[in-house]
């Protein structure tokens, strides 16, 4: 029995391990060889070549004039190093990207959530509307959602572009650049829990979407076990409104069907505006306050933090409408954080927000 080696088998040998990676050697003998041999640090699959049917030895042997050896050796180190320079290494299955290392968010939400999942390390760029956590103040800007600035985000080299369900352009546009994107839905709770799991698949790392849906479901069911089997007001969600102006001619509330209106509901609340309304957020006149006459508003100022505005003066634009019941009942509750119009992971902070404003009876936590 004669075995045949190459240099390829020694390099190969010494090199550290990777996982996934295998290597093959091909021994030509009459006799079969054991089909696992150790190499160093590596084990190698053998296959074994019985050379007496084989027409191409002595073809080989009367063409060339060759020794029956040196033919051995010949063949048996081209195969052998064609096998070892075969072999399976760690890669993405077919048609899936490999997780990214450098990401732009197209939104405040996307931006969070990312964070959340503990990759915000890999985040290289955001909108200038991203204020949360701090850490995002220091990333580079690269404009809005209604005016990306396209040259920052191509200068940037990203290898994903999270996007928005409605980013549907902005999604067109990327990919004619040759940049991967991601569209990302979070219309309402439901879907803003789900995108957990998308995002902490896309960035490879799984495990942390299922641990932060759970920690978030966990939150939201203590606000509902809490609020459970108490009095649900009619209550319209302010979201869109000049404060401070001194006066009211409309406003814009939370819609069916949207994030802030599942915060309602589970808040303890009922939405009174109707479905089938023009838009998400509807434009509300003041004959229409008039006409849905809410027990409750929740006036939600998200710049109220970095206005000047003080929650006051926002609160004073409401008495010119006392013929409204939560106007007349002093029921309109001025909501002035930020993180009450992201529907990212802290939508049990809107929830509870919402819930403490529409419950001042229980004793919170």
């Amino acid at each position: 029995m004669k075995r045949i080696w190459s240099s390829r088998v020694q390099e190969v040998a010494n090199r550290p391990r990777r996982e996934g990676f295998s290597n093959c050697l091909l021994a030509i003998s009459p006799t079969p060889l054991p089909s696992k041999l150790d190499v160093g640090r590596w084990t190698l699959d053998v296959f074994t070549l019985n050379p007496d049917p084989c027409p191409l030895f002595p073809a080989i042997v009367d063409k060339f004039g060759l020794s029956r050896g040196r033919v051995f050796a010949i063949v048996g180190v081209i195969l052998v190093v064609a096998l070892l320079g075969c072999g399976t290494e760690d890669s993405a299955p077919a048609g899936v990207a490999p997780p990214p290392e450098r990401i732009v968010s197209m939104s405040p939400a996307l931006t969070e959530t990312l964070f959340a999942l503990g990759v915000g390390d890999r985040v290289v760029g955001v909108t200038r509307f991203c204020l949360f956590p701090e850490e995002t103040l220091e990333i580079p800007k690269v404009g809005g959602y209604l005016d990306p600035n396209w040259e920052a985000i191509v200068a940037l080299e990203p290898d994903l572009v999270v996007l928005m369900e409605s980013h549907a352009g902005a999604e067109s546009r990327l990919s004619g650049l040759g940049i991967r994107t991601v569209r990302v839905n979070q219309q309402n709770v439901a879907d803003i829990l789900a995108s957990f799991q998308q995002l902490a698949d896309v960035c490879g790392v799984p495990d942390r979407g299922e641990a932060l849906r759970a920690e978030v479901e966990q939150s939201l069911e203590r606000i509902r076990l809490t609020v459970e089997g108490r009095s649900e007001p009619r209550v319209i969600v302010s979201v869109g409104r000049e404060p401070g102006s001194g006066r009211l001619t409309t406003v814009w509330a939370a819609g069916p069907g949207t994030f802030l209106d599942d915060a309602l509901k589970l808040a303890g609340g009922i939405n009174v505006v109707p479905g089938g309304v023009v838009g998400a957020y509807p434009e509300i006149t003041t004959e229409g306050l008039l006409h849905l006459d809410p027990d409750d508003i929740l006036d939600v100022i998200p710049e109220l933090e970095t206005s000047g505005i003080a929650a006051d003066a926002a609160l004073a634009d409401w008495q010119s409408m006392e013929a409204v019941r939560a106007v007349r009942e002093e029921r309109v509750h001025v909501l002035g954080r930020h993180c009450l119009s992201i529907p990212g992971p802290r939508v049990a902070e809107v929830v509870e927000a919402f819930a403490r404003a529409l419950h001042p009876e229980v004793e919170w936590w």
